[in-house]
């Protein structure tokens, strides 16, 4: 799966408009696989932070209960991978709770390439996409992500221009 991205600063001023066509497909692409957690990679953070963004108001329209992490130091990466594997495994459980958890749960990281800890946060997570901005995102880094996480692994690629 490949979604293509334009950038619009001006619609992020209209918070009450409906997330773009672009990013409602790519949700529901997405929502034709079997998750419960993604992890959006990307060379910048604030690529993958739009992106998640937009995914959350297309969750929000679709009544979906999701949860979005965006960790900053080692211990919000540890706890990140600890709460998409436990979300992962407990898909099932019975357990009563007060307050039904989230259907899916999104990271949004940086390069995996370069941070460590961001590779153990996509390794916990169900899927992942990868944010390539055109002109901007080094092939050779793309290549290494794909290395470092499995092709397997990889849901698709969010092409932003």
């Amino acid at each position: 799966m490949i979604a293509a991205v334009e950038r619009n600063l001006q619609e992020n001023d209209a918070q009450s408009d409906p997330p773009r066509r672009e990013y409602q497909e790519l949700w529901l692409a997405l929502a034709r696989k079997s998750w419960r957690s993604l992890a959006l990679v990307a060379e910048r953070e604030e690529s993958a932070s739009e992106i998640t963004s937009a995914l959350a108001e297309v969750a929000r329209m679709l009544d979906e209960r999701v949860s979005f992490f965006a960790p900053i130091d080692v211990p919000d990466y540890v706890s990140v991978a600890g709460i998409l594997s436990a979300a992962n495994a407990n898909v099932t459980a019975d357990i009563p709770r007060p307050v039904k958890p989230p259907a899916r749960n999104i990271a949004t990281l940086p390069p995996v390439a370069t941070n460590p800890l961001a590779l153990k946060v996509a390794a916990a997570a169900d899927i992942v996409v990868i944010c390539v901005e055109i002109g901007k995102t080094r092939l050779s880094a793309v290549r290494r992500t794909l290395e470092l996480i499995g092709r397997d692994r990889v849901a698709g690629c969010v092409l932003i221009d």
